[in-house]
């Protein structure tokens, strides 16, 4: 048990590093010194940084996976097709991302910036495993809107919603203002329910997503107090 938890400490120290510092300039002293372990000790878990990113990444997929089923299913994948309606299955999506929106002011999104940096180091084959966080979500998105609709639909509605809420974290982040991402997510959560959805199943020719109106942001401003 012990054992176990001093890996999970270590892995969650390194995506919190990985963020903060970035993946080439966080190296395995730092991990294992901010996580309380001897570098030696350290390589009992994880012999290799690239070992440690491929935890770190198999952790954070297994998290947001867990958050998406709306079960306590630890062996829920991303891929797995769920029984609830396609829209409350995305609005699990939203859920989690408009409860990390302070998080995302802050410091961006884990899961893009890890990407964008590796996708950056040309001589590393390192990319592939964090993209796959993103990959997978967009993948798992699309498997929830082929359940009403035609995949080409599906491909191009996932897609929307993905650069949607990658492109609200960014905002956010250069702003210091998590009100981007809550303005994105209702705006996407609207975009859902008005024009995509109809009498539960999806359209094909559904319009970009309109920013929310100032009276339907106040009304769920106070929903929330």
């Amino acid at each position: 048990m012990k054992g176990a938890q001093s890996r999970e400490r270590v892995v969650t120290t390194a995506l919190r590093l990985f963020h903060e510092r970035g993946y080439a300039s966080t190296s395995l002293s730092d991990v294992a010194k901010e996580a309380g372990l001897l570098k030696g000790n350290l390589a009992y878990y994880f012999k290799t940084k690239p070992d440690l990113l491929a935890a770190v990444t198999e952790a954070r997929q297994r998290a947001l996976g867990l958050a998406l089923s709306g079960e306590g299913d630890a062996g829920t994948h991303l891929s797995d097709a769920l029984n609830a309606p396609p829209l409350e299955v995305i609005g699990r999506l939203l859920d989690h991302v408009e409860a990390s929106a302070e998080e995302l002011a802050m410091r961006g999104c884990p899961l893009g910036s890890l990407s964008t940096e590796l996708g950056k180091r040309s001589e590393d084959d390192l990319h592939p495993q964090a993209a796959v966080l993103l990959t997978g979500l967009l993948e798992w998105l699309q498997v929830q809107f082929e359940r009403s609709c035609t995949a080409v639909d599906a491909a191009r509605h996932a897609e929307h919603v993905m650069t949607c809420l990658q492109g609200a974290a960014v905002v956010a982040q250069a702003a210091r203002d998590p009100g981007v991402v809550m303005r994105q997510v209702d705006g996407v959560r609207q975009w859902l329910a008005r024009d995509v959805f109809v009498n539960g199943r999806a359209t094909g020719a559904a319009a970009v997503a309109r920013p929310a109106s100032a009276g339907a942001l106040a009304a769920r401003s106070k929903r929330r107090k």
